[in-house]
């Protein structure tokens, strides 16, 4: 027998309250989240007995029909977000917090009222165009065909803003009284993103993924908001500084105001940059694809490079996610470059060596994931005439070897080949021109195949752009020797060391120094180290180094080391021009300036008699010095 309905049930309420009959099963639905929801009906629907009816009297004792108009309009202005409601309803949501929504559910009506009256404005236009016998409506636009005056105070549209708009109100009605499915959140943040609604789309999307981890869709669209979010910003600050440049009078109030709002844009989109950073490792694995392409291959192309490159930044830059710098060190091969610099400053944090990854769970997955679909496609990974390629390649092949992951060696293979074919200039631009990039390039060349590999390599480079631009390619193949004669000096392997010198003096064709070059170039292990690298004197500087090294350690002297030695009186009066042969260095100070001052490379003064003594000395001397890249000369001249 079917039970009698409750004169004060839900259903039965709902009916008096509207006064239609049966009761809309969707106000039912509605009213019934609120009805079971714990913070209402508290302890009283706990003592209820398993199977009895309960009532909408166990909610409230009085002001009952109150509650229930205001539970079914607060439900329809936040749109089903029962919790809410229910932090309204029990006075829990702060005001700053309820005024946030209020302004946000504000924009979103308005929104939706500009989209209706742009169509009621054109309705009349609409009667009469689609009434005109000579229209073809498979030639001629609709749109083109209307007119309308255009209200002042109205703003444009998207196009398809009325489609957009009628798909989220269906995913709306769809819903009823009950909660939202992921599709459900993505169907409306779709169609706010269509709208240009950029932050009901990224809530919608954070819901979906809320519901589903997984959710595809949820993630790309997550992306797409951040990526426009931070354009905007990027647009916002261009434009004011322009304004502040070229429109406003200097010095002027105008002037400070429109500089305030570019750094206000520009720390904006910072911000996103940061949040945009933080969603790239999920939206990588779970980004949309169709028969193993992945969908939207331009954006992919974007976020892919975005991802790598952010993570390249931590596994290049930021010692603390390794735990120490010395096992950043280790793990990029640079562990003897690490000595010399922990030797001269010997800092407590910047020992140890960890095993944990300086990843985070989901970073890792982010990578795991890219270089899976790199081995699985290794030919259509990288579009083939992509200018970024190599570099893009070699970040993901030093991820691979940072996880420790397998394949490294048919990677590496691979990025060789790629490279060997790619356009000198590609080269030199991917691999050189960054320091980060150049060291570790280096790093990783070296344990494979050599110094005097690297060194043909990049003479070979510069033979091939001799045509195009040798000048300054010779800059940065002498910031790559620098490099190089640093990582051979850590490594003590100092014949090494004067042959790097010898090929960047033959790089100055006879000249004292290079025409064109600004300043002196960082230290690559020391930011408060300058180096001369455009000057001749500098590598016959580094030249004379190594060969006193070689000797001090009772290595086969090289014909040019020997040169050297036999002739120190002359070389060290010529090593008396501080500016063309010394390191520059210098330090700032906390409460504002700072100085800087001369000093002899790796701490060894070749003024000095005593720096040429062929005494041996203890091996730890060269590691108090400073760390640096450099090189070896082969004929020594005046």
């Amino acid at each position: 027998m079917a039970r009698k309905k409750a004169s004060d049930g839900v259903q039965a309420t709902v009916e008096r309250l509207t006064g239609e009959t049966p009761c809309p099963p969707y106000l039912r639905e509605t009213l019934n989240k609120y009805w079971r929801h714990e913070r209402l009906i508290g302890s009283q629907g706990r003592r209820r007995a398993a199977g009895e009816d309960a009532t909408l009297n166990q909610l409230k004792d009085v002001h009952l029909d109150n509650l229930v108009h205001n539970l079914l309009d607060l439900d329809a202005l936040f749109v089903g977000d029962t919790g809410k409601v229910i932090d309204v309803i029990t006075g829990r949501m702060e005001t700053h917090v309820l005024d946030g929504e209020l302004v946000s559910i504000e924009g979103v009506m308005q929104r939706r009222m500009e989209i209706y009256r742009h169509w009621l404005d054109r309705m009349a236009s609409v009667r009469a165009t689609l009434a005109q016998p000579g229209l073809d409506l498979r030639v001629d636009r609709l749109e083109d065909q209307l007119s309308v005056g255009r209200r002042e105070d109205a703003r444009a549209i998207p196009s398809f803003a009325l489609h957009a708009l009628q798909v989220q109100e269906a995913s709306e009605a769809r819903q009823g009284g009950g909660e939202p499915s992921a599709a459900d959140f993505v169907e409306r943040a779709d169609a706010y993103l269509a709208l240009g609604d950029l932050a009901s789309a990224d809530k919608n999307a954070c819901l979906a993924i809320g519901q589903d981890a997984s959710c595809a869709r949820g993630w790309f669209i997550r992306v797409v908001v951040a990526l426009r979010r931070r354009q905007e910003a990027m647009r916002a600050h261009r434009r004011k500084r322009i304004e502040a440049q070229e429109c406003a009078e200097p010095a002027s109030a105008h002037e400070r105001w429109a500089m305030d709002q570019a750094d206000d844009a520009a720390g904006d989109a910072q911000e996103q940059h940061r949040i945009l950073l933080a969603i790239l490792p999920q939206a990588i694995v779970h980004w949309p694809c169709t028969v193993k392409r992945h969908d939207h291959p331009a954006l992919w192309k974007q976020v892919r490079g975005l991802f790598v490159d952010s993570m390249f930044a931590i596994a290049a830059h930021d010692t603390q996610r390794f735990g120490s710098r010395q096992q950043w060190a280790r793990v990029s091969g640079l562990e003897p470059e690490w000595a010399l610099e922990h030797a001269k400053h010997p800092y407590a944090h910047s020992s140890g060596l960890t095993a944990g990854s300086p990843f985070t769970r989901e970073e890792t997955l982010g990578i795991r994931y890219l270089v899976s679909a790199y081995d699985a496609q290794p030919r259509d990974f990288f579009e083939l005439f992509d200018e970024e390629r190599i570099g893009l390649d070699f970040r993901l092949y030093h991820l691979r070897h940072v996880l420790a992951m397998e394949g490294g060696e048919e990677h590496w293979e691979r990025l060789q080949g790629a490279v060997a074919e790619s356009p000198p200039a590609w080269r030199v631009g991917q691999l050189m021109r960054d320091s980060a990039v150049a060291r570790l390039w280096q790093a990783h060349y070296c344990g494979r195949s050599g110094a005097t590999a690297l060194m043909e390599a990049g003479a070979q480079w510069l033979r091939e752009m001799e045509d195009i631009d040798k000048g300054r390619h010779r800059f940065q193949l002498l910031g790559q020797y620098a490099y190089l004669y640093h990582h051979q000096l850590a490594r003590g392997e100092f014949g090494a060391c004067g042959l790097v010198a010898a090929k960047a003096i033959a790089l100055f064709d006879g000249a004292s120094a290079l025409i064109g070059w600004f300043g002196f170039e960082t230290h690559p292990y020391d930011d408060s180290i300058g180096m001369p690298i455009d000057r001749c004197r500098y590598w016959e500087y580094l030249a004379a180094i190594a060969a006193v090294e070689q000797r001090r350690n009772g290595a086969t002297l090289s014909v040019q080391a020997d040169a050297i030695l036999a002739t120190e009186d002359h070389w060290r009066l010529l090593f008396s021009d501080e500016d063309a042969c010394f390191w520059r260095a210098s330090e700032e100070y906390e409460e504002g300036g700072g100085t800087d001052w001369l000093e002899p490379p790796y701490g060894i003064d070749l003024r000095r008699t005593d720096s040429w003594t062929s005494a041996a000395v203890p091996h730890d001397r060269l590691a108090a010095m400073p760390p640096q890249p450099v090189s070896l000369p082969p004929d020594c001249r005046s």
